[in-house]
């Protein structure tokens, strides 16, 4: 299983939904970069959970520069640790460092990359002064268990139960994980889907795209391309959790306070972005740079790229066009900021 983004610069070029979500937590980073504690030797670390092509930590890494560098002036020395999957494209994320122009580098400004699990302790005890993590921790470790159909939010009684206690596992281990590597006082900002409602209402905002993934599946089936096996072992690992769930780690005295939560309705940047203008491609392409690559992992590479085209660039894109005009996702994003105690 992987929960990786689809890689060649794709993800760069289709996740300004995603990028539209980091920009409201851009003050919460700032007020954490001013007040993020200076390591033993001199350095700040700053550490981006869930980095993927990097095209998206351009902004809120930078801020968190800049205002480091306003605190404690030009010659503090940064490092910037991009976490990801070992399957991630680093190496775009590296080319859009070095070539775009809002990169963040500069003399004394340290980037690295770290190919695990967030879900585990990446870093030492004691030494991140900073953490950030933007549309990312909806992820799961892995599939708690079987679906009847791909997409979350179909889960009912056993396999809700299943799911939900997967996603509070992970929850937890991730914060278990920051709170050992961030140094007292230190803050993690963290901007991710939410999910609308709760048990049978229960909703991610996109679940119109996904029905008609749905039925591309079943033409797929039906015209031969996929079998029905194939089709009915598709999974996406992905939870959208409520506000309980998210507070509920921090009563468990991990050494982390939640200082921030809130909920953002988000609604549907790709059509605000578009205006109507290219809308069904523009979705298309993200939902097959952001869900494909976990959808259709189990198929060989051949054919997976066959399946993401026929099921996304072709059917998904049709329908969307040939629906009335308006958008297809309602978006939420919880916004949090913790401080390690």
């Amino acid at each position: 299983m992987t929960t990786a983004m689809e890689g060649g610069g794709h993800y760069n070029a289709h996740a300004s939904a995603q990028a539209a979500s980091a920009t409201f937590a851009l003050d919460l980073v700032r007020d954490a970069a001013r007040t993020a504690p200076v390591g033993p030797d001199g350095t700040v670390t700053v550490v981006d959970y869930g980095a993927s092509e990097g095209r998206n930590s351009l902004a809120p890494v930078g801020a968190v520069v800049e205002t480091l560098r306003q605190v404690h002036g030009e010659g503090l020395p940064v490092r910037v640790f991009h976490t990801d999957l070992p399957d991630n494209d680093f190496s775009s994320l590296f080319h859009i460092l070095a070539e775009d122009p809002a990169s963040y580098l500069r003399p004394g400004i340290h980037p690295a990359a770290i190919g695990r699990s967030f879900y585990e302790q990446l870093l030492p005890a004691g030494s991140v002064g900073l953490g950030w993590s933007s549309i990312a921790v909806h992820w799961l470790r892995e599939v708690p268990g079987p679906l009847h159909g791909f997409w979350p939010t179909v889960a009912t009684g056993g396999q809700a139960a299943a799911w939900t206690r997967a996603a509070a596992a992970d929850w937890s281990a991730f914060l278990t994980a920051r709170a050992a590597e961030l140094l007292p006082g230190a803050r993690l900002v963290v901007v991710v889907g939410g999910a609308h409602g709760d048990g049978p209402t229960r909703r991610s905002g996109a679940e119109p795209v996904m029905a008609e993934v749905a039925r591309g599946l079943a033409a797929l089936v039906e015209a031969g391309v996929l079998s029905a096996a194939e089709r009915d072992a598709m999974v996406i690992p992905a939870w959208y959790r409520t506000e309980a769930e998210w507070r509920a780690p921090f009563s468990d005295g991990l050494g982390l306070e939640l200082e921030r939560f809130e909920h953002v309705d988000l609604g549907d940047p790709l059509w605000q972005q578009s205006g109507g203008a290219g809308y069904a491609q523009a979705v298309a392409a993200a939902i097959r740079v952001s869900f494909g690559p976990s959808l259709l992992h189990a198929l060989e590479p051949q054919r997976r790229e066959t399946v993401a085209a026929a099921l996304f660039d072709d059917h998904l894109a049709r329908a969307i066009a040939a629906a009335p005009p308006g958008p297809w996702f309602d978006w939420r994003v919880a916004v949090m900021c913790a401080a390690r105690t």
